[in-house]
This record gives C-alpha cells, sequence and structure tokens, in this order.
C-alpha cells in the first residue's frame, strides 16, 4: 500500500513538471485540446480546463462533459463543474447536481452543487435543505456525541453566510434570498461595477472570488499592490473563493509568513489555509502538512502567540486537508485523533476527523489504518471508532460495542445511534 502510494505521488510530480508543460495552460485553448488536457495533465491544469469548459457550458457538449465530472475524484474539479452547470443554467441539470450534491462529502462542492441547482431552477429552500443537513452533521467520539461541522466552523450560521455570498451577495442579509436568485453573469457584472467605485469594499471582494470567474484573478491580486494592510485578509479568502488553483503559490506565501506580527499572522495563515481548502486541488496537500508541522512548532509556542492559541492555525489546517482530497496524508492526520487538549477548543480531534471522514473516500486504505487504531489508547480508539462509523465500515464499529474501554464502547454504541437516527 504504501509503495502504491508513492508510486502515485511520484506519477503527479512527472505530469507537473513534464506533461503539464507540454500541453499548454488552459485558458482560451480550444476544445479538443481542453479534453487532452482533462486527460493527461496534473490535477492543478485538469481543474483550470474543467474551469475554462465552465465558460462554454452553455453548449451541449461542454455541460455533458461537466456533469460526469460531478463524480471526478478531486474535490475541486467537482466544485469546478457544478459551478459551470450552474453559470448555464437549465433544469435538465437539476436532477445530476442532486444526484450529486447526495453523495456529496465535501463541504464546498456540496456547496457550489446546491447553489448551482437553485440557478438552474430549483427552489432556494430545497437547495438550502442540502447544505443545512450537512452543516448540521454529528460524530461520535471519545467525549460523546459532538456537532462536528460546528466544530470545524461549517455550522449553520457560517454557511448561511457563504450561501448568500454565493447566491446573492447584493441582497439584504436579512431579507430571504430572492427566488429566483439572480444568474452568476449579472452578479459578477455588479460587483465589478461597484468594486470600480469603491476597490476597498472587503465584502464585495470576497463576493467577486465567490462568482469563480478567472477573469478577475488579476483584480484581486492587484490589491495586494493597491490595499491597505486590513484588506490582505480579505484577499486571501476571496482567492479560495475563485478555486482557481494558480493562486496557491500566493497563499503558500501567505501561510508560509514568518515575520508578520502575531495577531495578523495568526489570522492570514487561517485563511490561506481555508482558502486551499476551498480551491480543493490535491497538490495543496503537502503544503498544509508542511504548515501544521511548522504552526505547532515555530508558531503557537512562541511567546507571544496566545492569540495562535485561542483561535488554533492548525484547526483551519487539518480541516482543509480533508477539503483538498489528498489522500497521501491520511496518516499525519490521523496522529491527531488522540489530541484531545492541544488547544483551547479542545484539543484538535474534532477537525481531524472531520477531515479522514473525507480523505476515507479517497483512500482505500483509510479504514485498514483506523482499525489499526483501535488497539491505541482509549481516546484515540474511540474517535477512530467516530469516524469508521462516518465511512460506514459498520463491522468494525459493531465488534466495539463490548469493548472493555469505556470510551470506545461508547463511542460504537453513539455511532450505531446516529445510524439508526439517520435511517429513521
Amino acid at each position: 500500500m504504501l509503495i502504491l502510494r508513492e508510486v502515485k505521488v511520484a506519477m503527479a510530480r512527472w505530469r507537473k513538471r513534464i506533461v503539464d508543460p507540454m500541453l499548454g495552460a488552459p485558458e482560451g485553448m480550444a476544445p479538443e485540446s481542453l479534453s487532452r488536457v482533462l486527460r493527461r495533465g496534473s490535477t492543478s491544469l485538469r481543474l483550470r480546463a474543467v474551469r475554462e469548459i465552465g465558460r462554454a457550458a452553455g453548449d451541449d457538449g461542454a455541460a455533458a462533459v461537466l456533469v460526469g465530472l460531478l463524480a471526478d475524484p478531486v474535490p475541486g474539479i467537482r466544485r469546478a463543474a457544478a459551478h459551470g452547470l450552474g453559470c448555464a443554467g437549465g433544469g435538465q441539470h437539476i436532477e445530476a447536481l442532486a444526484q450529486a450534491a447526495r453523495a456529496e462529502r465535501f463541504d464546498e462542492p456540496r456547496l457550489a452543487m446546491a447553489a448551482a441547482a437553485v440557478r438552474c431552477g430549483l427552489a432556494t429552500a430545497t437547495g438550502w435543505a442540502w447544505v443545512e443537513t450537512a452543516a448540521r452533521r454529528k460524530v461520535a467520539t471519545c467525549y460523546g456525541v459532538r456537532d462536528l461541522a460546528e466544530a470545524v466552523g461549517q455550522g449553520p450560521d457560517k454557511v448561511r453566510r457563504r450561501w448568500q455570498q454565493v447566491l446573492a451577495p447584493q441582497a439584504d442579509a436579512e431579507a430571504p434570498l430572492p427566488d429566483p436568485v439572480p444568474s452568476a453573469g449579472s452578479v459578477a457584472a455588479g460587483l465589478r461595477a461597484h468594486l470600480d467605485e469603491v476597490p476597498d469594499d472587503r465584502w464585495k471582494l470576497e463576493a467577486l472570488g465567490a462568482c469563480q470567474d478567472g477573469e478577475d484573478l488579476e483584480r484581486v491580486l492587484d490589491r495586494q499592490r493597491h490595499g491597505g494592510r486590513r484588506e490582505a485578509h480579505s484577499i486571501v479568502v476571496a482567492l479560495g473563493h475563485m478555486g482557481d488553483p494558480r493562486a496557491i503559490r500566493f497563499l503558500t506565501d501567505t501561510l508560509e509568513a514568518m515575520d508578520t506580527d502575531p495577531g495578523h499572522g495568526f489570522t492570514g495563515r487561517r485563511e490561506a489555509g481555508l482558502a486551499m481548502g476551498r480551491i480543493g486541488d490535491p497538490v495543496a496537500g503537502r503544503v498544509l502538512a508542511r504548515a501544521l508541522e511548522t504552526e505547532a512548532l515555530e508558531h503557537e509556542g512562541r511567546p507571544g502567540a496566545g492569540l495562535g492559541i485561542q483561535f488554533p492555525v492548525r484547526s483551519a489546517l487539518l480541516y482543509a486537508m480533508g477539503e483538498v482530497g489528498d489522500g497521501t496524508q491520511f496518516s499525519p492526520v490521523a496522529r491527531y485523533l488522540g489530541n484531545t487538549s492541544g488547544s483551547a477548543l479542545g484539543g484538535f480531534h474534532l477537525p481531524a476527523m472531520d477531515a479522514l471522514i473525507k480523505l476515507g473516500q479517497v483512500w482505500e486504505g483509510g479504514a485498514q489504518l483506523l482499525v489499526e487504531m483501535l488497539t491505541l489508547d482509549e481516546l484515540p480508539a474511540a474517535n477512530a471508532v467516530g469516524v469508521l462509523g462516518a465511512l460506514g465500515q459498520w463491522g468494525a464499529v459493531e465488534a466495539r460495542v463490548t469493548d472493555p474501554r469505556g470510551p470506545v464502547a461508547q463511542a460504537a454504541q453513539d455511532a450505531l445511534g446516529l445510524r439508526a437516527a439517520i435511517s429513521g
């Protein structure tokens, strides 16, 4: 299994260094060339190609390609495909988006699928219900059942704000969303016109990023040169919303910055990590894993790092590692299953569990590793049971109902109780 993972990593690097330059930049390519990129390119180049196909989603051929990509293993590609279908509109895509959203375990692609379906004519309340259900997800842990989405910053209140930002950022935040919602093109045009007049409006800059138009990349990056210090974090947020993998280099610089004061630096690194998660390109997995180690050694433990302990960057990084879908990072994340006191938020086990539930969808060896972890101390073992339940590994969960370790047995019972509640 380890050898296979190393081969996959080597192949990914070969595509990026050798094949990608031969294929060229997807932006502006003809359809036949984009098809070649989808077959042979790295995940980053494929993601850029899907975004380009999305610009022509009104064409039946392009729309058919995007529908097929709703099941792609790369989270960012699923997100971009859904967004492209939403830009095209048309009730014929609603059922495909609905099926994909019901099967989706990653937050950003699910949000994009629901928003796209609403733009295609689905009732706004129905689309929101898809997202809200996930925003209330729970998991069995060593301390009982916990609200997992809330713990990783994806609870209903925060997701509702994103929902509005994607669909109708110029509507009154206190009023119900318009039904039907405006088209993606009209939203983007209105935001560009507003930012021409008020370029430092941070909320609208973030909303423009949520329109996911690659032509706005330079506009957003330009604010780095002309915007103020307070605007820096909104630039990072906008880049994550945009979903363009070309922004990963900029986000990496922010994530690895060592020369900023604690308050500004902690916020910047948190937002950079979350932005990488939203882009959903597995290539960012190694960057996030490196940052996870650095954060513990160089930042959160330093004098003056109180803010990082109160609002730990590592929570955001672990969450993002799940969202980018790099299965090779399953083991590093699993090491945090027993971390129940490493931060003021109660440790890092909850974001680690959330990430493992997602990574377990893309790495087939994840369930076996979790089963092996059941022999560890009772706290990480109990949390491993919770993840196994979320992954549907019910045989392994049922075998632990009579475990002599109280937290492990209780986690197994809680996991089975959650299954019964969902199925009932």
